[in-house]
């Protein structure tokens, strides 16, 4: 029977397309130790070693496919795609493009080629060759959701929310039980600042397949609300339902790391870094624990590994840099940035990490530039425009600043953030009228954005208006850190409008949260005296003036 190759090799093929993966295996490989040669076969068992997930294995037979089909003259797109699919699993990006590029040019037609390239770009941020690539994707399948499902990806990482929320909804129409729905449209409304409806979709997403994932999202919304205890719970849940997830554990050891549990720490990266190479994050975590316990030697030796092991790579000299600048060797953190931004030049964190190393060794004149610079090249990244504002401000250029910001809204008239940011150099110049109106620009394109809630907050109160300062620091409490001064001003407030009692809860949280401010003590003082607690008030009072006494500036 084994002369009949042709037809023992279409029986193991069809055994690959029923899913019976050992059968098909068995019968591949009796076909390759009896010296029967095709393309086919090791085409087939690079398919087999890839649904097994062993990557170098399906590598070999690919290369070994596509040097047999080159041979006989007959080129052939399906092994580049599976060398694709290996690269891409194994992080090699740019190797997988290549591949995926490389079967598109013999296959123009096949519509798996394009669906890849445009996740391949989208993780590159290449969006507009994503999009191309997508449409083409779409000509040859139009019901095909992966398509809109990787190009969602690509505008989430380019930041364009917006069309990523768009193109979850054709997810949504092809495919409504697809089941990265959840978790994708929980990312973006996440980052449009729809906290509840991400939180709906996490929790939705908890019950599904991608369980770790909807944890993982509840942790980075506890997070960004300054909960990092229950942070910590979600992160732990998604380790517990899928241990092998990366980014999980790096986030619940960072959570374990700020409450100064160190072995703790050690103990969830441990897994991590015995698979060497893990991310470049993982080390840089794994350093600072090193380095909170005092082992210098050993945190820098965990990074010259890392360096040495991949020195070509942007991610690697980022870590290495922001270590050093957390050990406050300025220079050298420049460096490191400086080599980042070589390797990958349109990473829009290597040029604000150098602009704040050089900050901080005293050369603001250059962060200035290296900001200016990256802002004509991505003049789309909202906070590369707004570092550069506060960099001219730190050098009293308070008209350069602004005209950053105007500019940055030109390119970005829909971000709430610059609204912000003009808003409060017109409030820091008592233009009234156009701080309101930059304010409302703000609010009405993320109402519940913390910085011109806080804005309109201090606006309210420079014009007296108790009562609907009130309100607006009740909303600002919501979203706000309980040491940003809103808090204050919502407290005085109230205090204005009589409500002294309620007062006192967001007035106390706020001197607990900066204790060095006088202006707290006083508030409280205010709060407890219209309450009737006359002794408290002479207390807060005495507090007050201690604290006035040991802090710089003069009360105002």
């Amino acid at each position: 029977m084994w002369h009949d190759s042709e037809r023992r090799l279409a029986k193991a093929v069809e055994r690959f397309e029923e899913g019976d993966l050992e059968a098909a295996q068995a019968m591949l490989r009796s076909l390759d130790r009896r010296g029967v040669i095709s393309p086919r076969i090791d085409l087939y068992l690079g398919h087999c070693h890839l649904e097994r997930d062993q990557l170098r294995a399906a590598i070999r037979r690919y290369r070994r496919a596509v040097a047999l089909a080159e041979e006989n003259g007959a080129h052939s797109a399906a092994p580049w795609v599976g060398l694709g699919l290996c690269y891409g699993r194994l992080g090699e990006i740019e190797r997988a493009t290549r591949a995926f590029l490389r079967a598109e040019s013999l296959d123009p037609e096949m519509e798996e080629a394009h669906c890849n390239l445009v996740h391949c770009f989208a993780l590159g941020g290449e969006v507009e060759k994503a999009e191309r690539h997508a449409e083409r994707a779409v000509e040859l399948d139009p019901t095909n959701p992966h398509v809109f499902r990787h190009l969602a990806v690509a505008y989430l990482i380019a930041g364009r929310f917006t069309q990523a929320l768009a193109a979850w909804e054709q997810v949504r129409l092809r495919a409504p039980d697809h089941p990265e729905l959840d978790v994708g449209l929980g990312r973006t409304y996440a980052a449009l600042d729809r906290r509840d409806e991400a939180g709906a979709r996490y929790l939705a997403a908890i019950e599904g397949p991608f369980a770790s994932d909807g944890h993982y999202g509840l942790g980075d919304l506890a997070l960004s609300e300054g909960e990092i205890a229950q942070a910590e719970r979600h992160y732990a849940r998604a380790v517990a339902a899928d241990p092998t997830h990366e980014e999980a554990r790096s986030r619940l050891a960072s959570c374990q790391l700020d409450f100064g549990r160190l072995d703790a720490a050690a103990d969830t990266l441990a897994p991590l870094l015995a698979a060497w190479p893990p991310s470049p994050e993982v080390v840089g975590l794994a350093a600072r624990v090193h380095l909170q316990r005092a082992e210098r030697r050993s945190a820098f030796a965990l990074l010259r590994r890392m360096v040495r092991g991949e020195p070509r790579r942007a991610a690697v000299w980022r870590v290495l840099g922001e270590v050093l600048l957390d050990q406050e060797r300025h220079r050298s953190a420049s460096r490191a940035f400086r080599r980042a931004l070589r390797l990958q030049p349109r990473d829009a964190r290597h040029p604000r990490l150098l602009a704040r190393a050089l900050g901080r060794s005293g050369q603001r004149g250059k962060a200035a530039t290296v900001l200016a610079r990256a802002a004509q090249q991505m003049p789309l990244e909202a906070e590369i425009h707004l570092d550069l504002a506060a960099c001219q401000l730190a050098r009293g250029r308070t008209e350069a600043a602004e005209r950053g910001l105007l500019r940055g809204l030109s390119w970005n008239p829909e971000s709430p953030a610059l609204w912000a940011a003009t808003a409060e150099l017109a409030l820091e110049r008592d233009d009234s009228g156009l701080a309101r109106a930059r304010i409302r620009s703000a609010l009405r394109r993320n109402r519940r954005h913390p910085a011109a809630l806080g804005l309109l907050v201090r606006w309210l109160a420079g014009r007296r208006d108790w009562r609907r300062a009130v309100n607006a620091g009740r909303a600002a409490a919501r979203v706000l850190p309980e040491g940003d001064p809103a808090h204050r001003i919502y407290g005085q407030a109230l205090v204005r409008c009589g409500r002294y009692h309620e007062a006192q809860v967001p007035l106390r949280r706020y001197v607990l949260a900066t204790p060095d401010d006088p202006e707290g003590f006083l508030a409280l003082a205010d709060a407890l005296e219209g309450a009737g607690d006359v002794a408290g008030a002479v207390d807060q009072r005495r507090l007050a003036r201690v604290v006035a006494r040991f802090t710089a500036g003069p009360r105002t």
